[in-house]
């Protein structure tokens, strides 16, 4: 049975595509690419935005335009906020929810099971290592309890479970054992580690723990929020963890965060960005940045505008408001143009890339050790590679050998989009 996958948003979604793909090839299946024929098409939908829905519909009438009989599965956080919606597709044979994931064998293989094959497991639970050449990602908690009025994330993923330490650590040294010279650790609310758990110790211990055990490899943290970057975390940071940070904004004015429910103010971001990249010389910071949120006049944009300038922020994910229902924000008044969020959308974009090469530029004949990837650079056919700081290179002088492997080289020249540099 050819079984045909794509995915859409969040590293999570990422993560339980690859363990939904282990699954059914354990059970016989071939994965094929999703642009040809298949037996079975896989959606795996994210519904962050009113974008992203539209992105997911495409998706699911693309599969089932060219599935001629095939089964097309729908699955993800669009499958568990908006079923019905999904069945109303013609062609569309599973909806499946985010838990039910872990059920993609029997759900859809009932008629093939074998007594000797194992069953399928809770994908809530599930944290089995997921690793390719040259990284691993491991799921250390998933759900959130933050009631953002915009975010329908609380609706599609659940209340925070974090995932125990044992296990976390059984499935990191399993990880280090494939030999995986990065390890990502995901999570839709990774900053809330350990607290719903009686004994465990909270994202700071959990790191500790992982960095004493680590080897020679590196650990990567993914987004977190600003008011759960503890002085422990921080202490950690360039000694075996990466030195990069995601830390999601979404508005520099005060009266738009607390209408959004953030648990900070513009003030307390501005001065740990300082206090980062003031501490940890050449860390990379990112945020998501929101435009178009309800109440966002010119002022609200600028101040905005004005934080990100400021900062040592190096690189932005933009992003606009939109309506999802369910969440307060939808019902909200001053909702705003999307011509307007366009613009202020490609203003902020345009400052993310300036502040992008610019600290870049910064690296010019200086060297890194950057991972290998199995990535190819469109433009020049050449490998690339990822340093801890998030800078992705354009290698001269890297063969197949390299790839998974970490490299030391040197920054030879940057442009507008990318870093050459060159193996030593």
């Amino acid at each position: 049975m050819r079984i045909a996958f794509t995915t859409l948003g969040c590293k999570i979604n990422q993560y339980e595509t690859d363990r939904m793909r282990q699954d059914l090839e354990a059970w016989g299946g071939t994965i094929v690419p999703f642009s040809g024929e298949a037996d079975v098409y896989v959606i795996n939908t994210c519904s962050v935005t009113a974008r992203t829905d539209y992105q997911c519909r495409q998706a699911i009438r693309s599969a089932v335009r060219k599935g001629k009989g095939a089964k097309v599965v729908v699955t993800g956080c669009y499958a568990e906020t908006r079923p019905d919606e999904i069945r109303k597709i013609a062609g569309v044979d599973l909806v499946l929810g985010n838990q039910e994931k872990g059920e993609i064998v029997n759900r859809l293989l009932l008629d093939t099971v074998r007594e000797d094959q194992p069953g399928p497991t809770s994908m809530a639970a599930d944290i089995s290592p997921v690793h390719g050449r040259t990284r691993g990602f491991l799921k250390i908690q998933d759900g959130c309890d933050s009631r953002c009025t915009y975010c329908i994330v609380p609706l599609a993923r659940g209340p925070s479970r974090s995932i125990p330490l044992e296990k976390v650590t059984e499935q990191f040294d399993a990880l280090l054992q494939a030999g995986c010279p990065e390890i990502v650790l995901s999570g839709i609310h990774i900053g809330r580690y350990g607290e719903d758990l009686s004994d465990g110790p909270d994202l700071a211990g959990l790191l500790r723990n992982l960095l004493s055990r680590r080897g020679g490899s590196r650990i990567r943290v993914s987004s977190i929020e600003p008011n759960e970057i503890s002085q422990g975390l921080i202490e950690l940071i360039g000694d075996g963890l990466c030195r990069h940070l995601h830390i999601p904004l979404q508005s520099g004015d005060d009266g738009i965060l607390a209408a959004m429910n953030r648990e900070y103010i513009s003030l307390t971001y501005r001065n740990l960005l300082d206090s980062l990249a003031g501490r940890i010389p050449s860390i990379a910071l990112g945020a998501d940045v929101m435009v178009g949120f309800p109440g966002e006049g010119d002022v609200q944009f600028q101040n905005t505008l004005h934080l990100i300038e400021r900062s040592p922020l190096t690189h932005l994910h933009v992003f606009s408001y939109s309506p999802r229902p369910g969440t307060p924000a939808a019902s909200m008044s001053g909702q705003v143009p999307e011509q307007v969020k366009k613009e202020r959308s490609k203003l902020l974009r345009d400052l993310g890339q300036k502040k992008n090469q610019a600290f870049r530029r910064s690296f010019a004949g200086q060297e890194l050790v950057v991972v290998v990837e199995d990535k190819v650079d469109a433009l020049s056919g050449l490998l690339t590679g990822l340093s801890d700081n998030y800078i992705r290179m354009t290698l001269k002088g890297a063969n197949g050998a390299d790839i998974g492997e970490k490299r030391t080289v040197k920054v030879t020249e940057v442009d507008e989009k990318r870093t050459f540099s060159v193996i030593l």
